[in-house]
């Protein structure tokens, strides 16, 4: 009971107490209101006082407020009260400034109009968000740039303006005093102070060089390059732009706030072109770049998507192609061994802005294009001795790809004298020469010729071509140990298409009606050559009539005598196939059926002595036989057939008696005389 009875006494006590501090705390409330709002005190004159009568809209809980300006603030932050002199000599956001770049909302301005303190601090303001931070009494945070962007909101948008918001890369050198956002990320306060009388931080007249490395220190090897226009810098024409003297490298080509598109780009943009306009801006016939005036109807770089990542070029798949794929305006040579020695230097394969080299490797090529990786050991590698000594004599180096191909040149390939069928023509750049262990120039596979239809083979124009048969990028076969041989081709290898060996695929691609020769006694194979290239050489014949391989000083007198008796004589591989006697007489001539109307020129061919004569020639061995059909009947052309001996209804004949022109000489006695021609003695019989 005594302990209750005091307890309330107790509170009894204190409640004068309570009362008296609430009543305190009411008149220190007010004290400190009237303090700037001095029309609130309760002795205010308004009619006898030294104060100016301040109009405002201003209404604070029913009552005028007044709106201050630097003076009032000033009457505390004189060094009396708070020592602010500094920051308030200021000439940052103080005065008339051109508010026609900025959005105010939301925000008071002074009595005349203009930004002042009050616009963005009040003393009713925010109070610390963090420990030791600085109680600025801001009407917005500045955290995630909410007060700046409050009158800057079109500098928030990503395109045209630094972009805030995100954290820096780990490689930036920032100082320890650089404002970041809570979470490390660039705010508006990282590059401008809101104090001071500069307003960029680290800027020298125009010279952003020391703000802008700060963060993107690797983009400087600009500097002194072609892309760094600090300087006028001189090439074949002149000037190539107007002076940027006392600006940074970074001045030509961005502009902080209020560019064109993204990159703060700060010259105008064609968005036709999409995102190569920000090259064709100045690699145009009218742009600072002229002398690299864009010309891609080789490399495409429009409308193009890559189809698998390539970590190499930091590309996703789906990403398009485009001219930064290849190229960084801000390097001039990825391995940084090769300084820019003047103005507007020549770029190599090891420079010109390149991401990667187009080395010996083709690094560049090849991470897009890896299954072409196999011509780097090969012969067409640029490593091969032939290749170094062709580099040379022109005075010129080149890459493993660009040897070839000419990345922005109007064909795509690296021809000086383009003609219809350019890879014909770049083909024949080197394998006419002397630097090539093939030359071709001879007598070759005729090329224009219209593929058959149903074969898918690269061509001009649906005729044939050199990458018709060949493709240059892979060797094929490889049979020997040094990569940079001048290696002699075969049948397996020799760049081709289609594998030619041990069954000639390629050949029969185009010529299905010859693949009766397979399974045949004309069926030869040796480790270097397939059936059809033991009598045809696509290159360098010895004839052009049929491009026939060697058959020089060989027994026989007559074009195909040559041909036949190449094989069938003494030590030959048809030894045992000799014919006693096998030459017609040429004493006489006569016209071939497609010149009688009776038929064509394959029914019964005849020759002079420089080969087929399709108007008028003499009977020879391949007038009879046809190399390539065991019989012209279908039903005895079988596997079977090699095993037995030729008769007059096969042994490689061409045609049925019925069909030959012997008859028109010989009357029916023809037949027996067609029968046994090769017979010494029955010859001289019949």
């Amino acid at each position: 009971m005594k302990l209750t009875r005091l307890i309330l006494w107790s509170v009894v006590l204190l409640l004068p107490a309570l009362s008296s501090a609430q009543s305190e705390r009411k008149i220190n409330d007010e004290k400190r209101c009237v303090t700037c709002h001095v029309q609130w005190h309760e002795d205010h004159d308004q009619a006898n006082n030294l104060l100016p009568n301040i109009r405002t809209s201003t209404v604070i809980d029913g009552r005028p407020g007044i709106v201050s300006d630097a003076e009032m603030c000033l009457s505390c932050h004189d060094g009396y009260v708070m020592d602010s002199r500094e920051t308030f000599s200021s000439t940052n956001h103080q005065g008339d400034l051109d508010k026609a770049h900025i959005r105010i909302q939301g925000l008071p301005l002074n009595t005349t109009n203009a930004i002042y303190c009050g616009t963005c601090h009040t003393p009713h303001a925010l109070k610390p968000v963090r420990r030791g931070s600085l109680a600025p009494f801001l009407r917005e945070p500045v955290t995630n740039s909410t007060l700046c962007l409050d009158c800057h909101a079109d500098h928030a948008q990503d395109q045209g303006s630094h972009p805030i918001h995100v954290i820096p890369d780990t490689a930036a050198k920032l100082s320890a005093e650089t404002f970041l956002g809570t979470q490390g990320e660039l705010e508006c306060m990282t590059c401008h102070p809101i104090h001071g009388t500069e307003a960029v931080i680290g800027v020298s007249v125009q010279d952003r060089t020391v703000l802008c490395s700060s963060c993107h220190a690797s983009k400087f090897q600009i500097n002194s390059t072609d892309h760094d226009l600090s300087s006028t810098l001189s090439n074949k024409s002149g000037a190539i732009g107007p002076s940027l003297a006392d600006q940074d490298a970074c001045a030509s080509c961005h502009v902080s706030h209020g560019g064109q598109g993204k990159f703060m780009w700060a010259g105008d943009l064609d968005r036709s072109q999409g995102e190569n306009a920000y090259c064709l801006g100045c690699h145009s016939a009218t742009g600072l770049g002229r002398e690299k005036s864009f010309s891609h109807m080789g490399h495409p770089v429009s409308g193009k998507s890559i189809q698998q990542a390539v970590p190499e070029l930091a590309l996703k798949a789906g990403d398009q192609l485009q001219c930064v794929t290849c190229h960084d305006p801000h390097q001039w040579d990825p391995s940084g061994k090769h300084a820019v020695d003047s103005a507007n230097e020549e770029g190599t394969e090891y420079t010109s802005f390149l991401r990667l080299p187009d080395d010996s490797q083709g690094q560049l090529c090849i991470a897009c294009h890896a299954e072409q990786q196999a011509i780097v050991n090969s012969d067409h590698g640029v490593s091969r001795v032939g290749f170094q000594q062709y580099f040379s004599e022109i005075g010129t180096l080149h890459g493993q790809c660009s040897t070839c191909h000419d990345t922005h040149g109007p064909s795509g390939l690296r021809v000086t004298e383009p003609q219809a069928d350019l890879s014909r023509s770049l083909c024949e750049s080197c394998h006419t020469g002397t630097h090539a262990p093939t030359t071709i120039g001879g007598w070759d596979h005729p090329l224009g010729g219209q593929l058959p239809a149903g074969v898918d083979l690269p061509n001009f124009q649906g005729g044939l071509t050199c990458i018709t048969c060949h493709d240059p990028h892979n060797w094929g076969t490889l049979r020997e140990s040094s990569p940079t041989a001048d290696l002699q081709g075969n049948d397996a290898n020799s760049f081709l298409r289609i594998t030619n060996w041990p069954q000639p695929e390629l050949c029969l691609n185009c010529h299905p009606e010859q693949a009766t020769v397979i399974n045949t006694k004309h069926a030869i194979e040796d480790p270097d050559h397939n059936t059809c290239s033991q009598c045809h050489s696509p290159h360098n014949a010895r004839h052009a009539s049929g491009i026939l391989a060697a058959w020089d000083d060989q027994a026989g007198e007559t074009f195909s005598e040559k041909i036949c008796l190449s094989c069938h004589q003494q030590g030959a591989v048809a030894e045992g196939k000799i014919p006693p006697a096998w030459s017609h007489p040429h004493q006489y001539g006569t016209v071939p059926p497609n010149v009688r109307g009776s038929g064509t020129w394959e029914d019964f061919p005849l020759f002079d002595a420089n080969g087929p004569n399709r108007s008028f020639g003499y009977v020879d061995c391949l007038t009879c036989h046809d190399p390539h059909t065991w019989s012209f009947k279908s039903e005895l052309a079988t596997p079977e057939s090699v095993k037995v001996a030729g008769d007059h209804l096969s042994s490689f004949l061409r045609n049925p008696a019925r069909k030959t022109l012997c008859t028109d000489c010989h009357g029916i006695n023809a037949l027996w005389k067609y029968n046994y021609f090769h017979d010494p003695e029955r010859r001289l019989r019949y």
